[in-house]
């Protein structure tokens, strides 16, 4: 019964929860970060329990020294550079938005709706921007070498969701959050799409047995992104919504299969030499031929066919 509620339930009540905790500390004026600080704290807690109760693979609950290394991802990518990236939104973009609407006359976002009703315009100019970010960052050789490090862990479990190279997390955070503010959205919208951005891409990571329904139409959650972190190409190029899987219907590369489970063994295809420690992954697009070297004089090692 537990289980069932778990995987049933877990998810749309955690989010529903967040998204009202966030309007009260908006409508309360409460500090954003204090309101984002309580819905990671809470969600993380209730992640990690879940994972442990009804996990999606068992194996994925072993630690594979990895935990040091996602950890760093997220005080680095999630914490302190989207910290420093929102300064700077909000000495120039924030500024520059209330020029464009004063020169104009109008402001082109449509404020006067309600937050819940501006909320989805918003996830779906997000992931418009994200969409095509994602997808150039699979398709395009030199910004996979940035993408690669969030594709390199062999399992899936919540920390990872931050597991990012810093200059892929300041593109996809220009790419997406930039527009909205230039098109006049208030600080409160903002905070509102952080939360669910943040419990999203937690549970999308997370090593819990979800099932989503109908609501697979609507957000990128754990049943489809486990397909998009397959070793074959096929299967990794889809998927590409972070957070609602809108686009990736319109664009044709929504890929769910029913009746198969998504593959336990995860990880870059051909790249087992990828670095494992946080640095090296941090270097790694810079380093991609050595990389490529190394894994090609690898294969020449176990395979006397391959040696000249």
């Amino acid at each position: 019964m537990v289980k069932r509620a778990i995987t049933y339930g877990i998810y749309p009540v955690v989010f529903a929860a967040a998204m009202v905790f966030a309007l009260i500390g908006i409508s309360r004026e409460m500090h954003p970060v204090l309101v984002l600080g309580v819905i990671f704290l809470s969600t993380a807690a209730i992640i990690t329990i879940c994972e442990r109760i009804n996990p999606y693979y068992s194996s994925w609950n072993k630690n594979q020294d990895d935990v040091k290394v996602d950890l760093l991802h997220m005080l680095v990518s999630m914490v302190f550079l989207k910290q420093f990236l929102e300064f700077l939104f909000s000495l120039f973009l924030f500024s520059f938005a209330i020029w464009l609407a004063n020169n104009i006359g109008f402001s082109i976002w449509p404020s006067d709706w309600h937050l819940l009703l501006q909320l989805p315009l918003a996830m779906l100019i997000i992931g418009f921007f994200e969409y095509w970010w994602h997808r150039a960052a699979h398709e395009i050789p030199f910004f996979w070498r940035f993408h690669a490090t969030h594709h390199s862990p062999g399992r899936l479990y919540w920390v990872n969701a931050a597991r990012f190279h810093p200059l892929d997390t300041t593109v996809s955070y220009v790419v997406t959050t930039g527009p909205l503010i230039l098109l006049g959205v208030s600080p409160g919208l903002l905070l509102l799409v952080a939360a669910w951005v943040n419990v999203h891409g937690m549970f999308q990571h997370s090593n819990i047995h979800l099932k989503l329904g109908p609501l697979n139409w609507i957000f990128s959650m754990a049943e489809l992104h486990r397909w998009h972190h397959s070793k074959k190409l096929e299967e990794a190029n889809a998927n590409y919504g972070n957070n609602i899987i809108f686009w990736d219907i319109v664009f044709g590369t929504r890929y769910f299969p029913k009746e198969r489970k998504p593959a336990e063994n995860i990880g870059l295809s051909g790249m087992d030499n990828f670095p494992k420690d946080y640095v090296g992954q941090i270097l790694s697009p810079f380093k991609w031929k050595e990389i490529e070297q190394g894994q090609a004089e690898d294969k020449k090692v176990h395979n006397p066919l391959l040696q000249d």
